[in-house]
């Protein structure tokens, strides 16, 4: 008879590997490329890629399924001493509870030039340790042996992922320039990955072929009562393997500039997400999903909207807190203010809780997800419309909206509504007003998690900093300017200077504040320290000796003591990407001094507006002459958060005229 059971061995016919010859080889370091001391298209390099190439395959495996194998070859050439730590790798292996990924193999070589003879010096096991990271990534750091100011680097290695829903992406440009980068994938027909390619970095080649592969199933059917004899039964799956093949040539370095939100934006790349699944006689799976898909599955779960609608201990906590208030306004305000200062935010940005609510108000501390789902959880508890909102910070990186990933964001604050009224609200600032999230939130929209269904919130809070300085001086007969300079301040300027203040303390914060100067500050009072809802001011009596140049009967006097643009940041002549200042801003400067006696104006410069198209930025420089005093107005507005590409040359000259009319100074002679 036959046996009740059958087993069953698979093998896969492995092409992809052998199939495609790598476009370099491990160890074929050139003698021309150890010699090489500068690179042509980028004279002032530190070092260049001269190869990265990687390839990543999706292959069954015996009694374990679909697994990813993702293999890197790279090689490096150091320049200079500051190229010196492109000797060092880090490799990254991700893992959660029951899986993780192994690092299959590490070779690593340095390559110098001795006696006019390439030298090798191998990795040694010194040279190689893991790190755990967080608790979802450890991180293998290669330290190549004998890497000096010439040296040619070379690091392989292989990684087997039990994520075959994670395809690992490519990035082809870097800080240094990249002479030649390759990525390659092979995938079975039953994956769909979406790819999302970013940045400004031309592809020489970017092709997709097909290939036929199959998986051979082996079974073995037992017969006989007491001479056990097996039988084996041969099946065939028959599949098409997508081969894709990207390569980018001649890259320049990513060059980052001043306002721009993260590097990951910009440089050039290529990600992929799994979209759908298709095995043979089965429906489509759809993996992607849709943003009501997202909603539903975090409003369900455990650490983010059981948080929230759960916690019934903190009815208490509410009414103790809040209990005095009498509209939904003054709820939201009483609660989260107890929030901010008696919890304190650890400087950790996550997206789900990580402990019990009533743990994070025990020890009161807890990174942003602590804190901002207890704050969430304590308004949903006197009744307030709540919803948490995800997003993700600046240094993230942008969104892609038409991507339901959740692996997009990494943060979370709260929207909540006071009748007509909606309020952002992030409780892990406490020296900003309630309704003010902090900067590193302003990264274009979030998303509010809703039992309603998802919708998408701007995160852009129309509010202007403003920073107002005002100064009254005289000239002494030495030459200085004596008198006094107050600066007033709001919004995120307040926040930066509240916090030098009370967390460094007063010396510290004059010392700042002073700088490079030789002045000499008498006194200084500082007014609404901690009264977030007041201007921050800060009056210094003081003494200014750098800001006057004398030639004997001439005085050259520079009246911008603080708030000038000594240089324009911008400046590159072109830019491939927006400039991001985060949120408007307006920075006044005001001083009135009095023309000491026996001397009369010789040369003044002249008033003047500048604008940029549209009133997006706008500059006005007005200098006036009254008796014996002169005065300057100095109003510098920038109207708007963004700026494009297109804005970028216009944005480039506004800033260059200001530099050059705030460089301009008043001459006063003396009088016969």
């Amino acid at each position: 008879m036959k046996s009740l059971f059958t087993t069953a061995l698979i093998t896969l016919s492995v092409l992809h590997v052998v199939a495609q010859k790598p476009p370099i080889k491990f160890g074929d370091v050139t003698k021309e490329e150890v010699s090489m001391t500068t690179y042509d298209k980028d004279p002032i390099a530190e070092a260049v890629v001269l190869a990265d190439y990687g390839l990543s395959w999706v292959s069954y495996r015996q009694n374990v399924g679909f697994t990813v194998d993702f293999e890197r070859i790279t090689r490096i050439k150091i320049l200079t001493k500051d190229g010196l730590s492109w000797g060092n790798f880090e490799i990254p292996l991700y893992k959660n509870n029951t899986d993780r990924e192994k690092i299959i193999s590490v070779k690593a070589v340095t390559y110098n030039l001795e006696g006019g003879k390439v030298v090798e010096s191998k990795l040694r096991n010194d040279g190689i340790f893991n790190e755990a990271y967080n608790e979802n990534r450890d991180i293998v750091k290669v330290t190549c042996p004998n890497v000096r100011e010439g040296s040619v680097v070379e690091i392989s290695y292989k990684i087997n992922s039990p994520y075959v829903g994670w395809l690992r992406d490519w990035t082809f440009q870097s800080t240094i320039p990249v002479v030649y980068s390759e990525y390659r994938t092979q995938i079975p027909e039953y994956y769909h990955f979406d790819r999302y390619t970013q940045g400004y970095v031309p592809l020489a080649i970017n092709e997709h072929t097909q290939q036929p592969n199959s998986i051979k199933f082996t079974s073995f059917e037992r017969s006989g009562t007491y001479n056990v004899q097996s039988t084996p039964n041969v099946s065939q799956v028959d599949y098409q393997d997508h081969k894709y093949r990207w390569v980018a040539t001649d890259v320049p370095a990513f060059k980052p500039e001043p306002y721009m939100t993260s590097v990951h934006d910009y440089i050039g790349a290529i990600n992929f997400e799994l979209a759908s699944l298709k095995y043979p006689n089965q429906p489509i799976k759809k993996i992607l999903g849709t943003w009501e898909d997202l909603n539903k599955t975090l409003s369900e779960f455990e650490s983010f909207g059981s948080v929230v609608t759960g916690n019934n201990f903190l009815k208490k906590v509410v009414e103790d807190v809040a209990g005095s208030a009498t509209s939904p306004e003054e709820k939201i305000i009483a609660i989260t203010t107890y929030v901010k200062n008696n919890v304190l935010w650890d400087g950790r940005k996550r997206l789900f809780a990580s402990q019990s609510m009533r743990k994070v108000l025990d020890e009161r501390k807890g990174h942003s997800a602590d804190v901002n789902l207890l704050l969430a959880s304590m308004l949903e508890k006197a009744g307030i419309d709540v919803q948490p909102v995800i997003l993700s910070t600046r240094d993230n990186g942008l969104l892609r909206i038409a991507t339901p990933v959740l692996g997009q964001f990494n943060y979370v604050i709260v929207l909540a509504r006071a009748g007509e009224r909606s309020l952002l609200l992030d409780a892990t600032e406490p020296l900003l007003p309630v309704g003010v999230v902090p900067e590193r939130c302003l990264n274009g929209k979030g998303l509010a998690i809703s039992t309603a269904g998802p919708h998408w919130v701007d995160l852009d809070l129309h509010m202007k900093t403003r920073t107002v300085t005002a100064a009254q001086m005289v000239i002494t007969p030495e030459g200085y300017l004596d008198g006094t300079l107050s600066v007033t301040c709001n919004g995120y300027e307040a926040l930066r200077q509240r916090k030098k203040y009370l967390n460094e303390g007063e010396e510290k914060f004059v010392r700042d504040f002073v700088g490079s100067h030789q002045w000499n500050v008498k006194s200084t009072t500082v007014e609404n320290a901690r009264d977030i809802a007041a201007n921050f001011i800060c009056t210094h009596e003081l003494t200014v000796n750098d800001k006057i140049m004398s030639t004997g009967e001439t005085l050259y006097l520079d009246p911008f003591l603080i708030n000038n643009l000594p240089e324009n940041p911008f400046k590159s002549e072109k830019r491939e990407y927006p400039v991001d200042f985060g949120s408007p801003f307006d920075v006044t400067f005001s001083l009135r001094f009095t023309i000491p006696d026996g001397y009369v104006i010789d040369e003044m410069p002249e008033s003047k507006v500048i604008s940029m198209p549209e009133n997006s930025a706008r500059y006005i420089y007005n200098l006036a002459h009254q008796g014996n005093e002169i005065i300057l107005t100095s109003m510098f507005q920038v109207n708007r958060s963004l700026f494009s590409q297109l804005d970028y040359p216009y944005l480039r000259e506004f800033y260059s005229q200001i530099v050059a009319k705030q460089a301009e100074q008043i001459v006063l002679k003396r009088q016969d």
